[in-house]
């Protein structure tokens, strides 16, 4: 039992730590962040002129916290082919129970204001760059 609690109190601490660095790393970047009010969910992504990468997200997940600086480059890439939004799964619960999100990190991707791809789980920029171009067929 103890070893347990050790470990317990390890893991926490690491995370933490995790959670603390991707938060300062994601706040020295410089991204241009374009605020927008809609009435629904539904009705940004219908009228976005963009494809949209939609982050499914909890504060209190590691991974999703690593994803930060990460959206944070891939939106510097690719600002002007894609849209992306942070939805807080505890906040929004009604939008995750419609797209099923059962595995945080969540990003689905909307074109005309309908999924057409999904990733659950961290990936690196590259990663998710490569996953948005090969879905929208696109190339930076």
């Amino acid at each position: 039992m103890q070893a347990d609690y050790v470990y317990h109190i390890l893991f926490i601490t690491l995370l933490k730590f995790f959670v603390l660095h991707a938060t300062s790393y994601s706040l020295n970047m410089k991204v241009k962040a374009k605020k927008q009010s809609f009435s629904t969910f539904d009705e940004m992504l219908a009228t976005s002129e963009k494809p949209v990468l939609v982050d499914f997200y909890a504060t209190w997940c590691g991974p999703c916290q690593m994803m930060v600086p990460i959206l944070n480059e891939v939106s510097a890439s690719l600002e002007d082919k894609i849209m992306i939004v942070k939805i807080d799964t505890e906040k929004y619960p009604g939008i995750a129970d419609k797209y099923s999100i059962q595995a945080l990190p969540t990003m689905i991707i909307f074109k005309d204001g309908k999924p057409c791809d999904r990733v659950e789980g961290a990936l690196t920029a590259s990663q998710l760059i490569q996953r948005i171009e090969t879905t929208l067929k696109v190339k930076q």
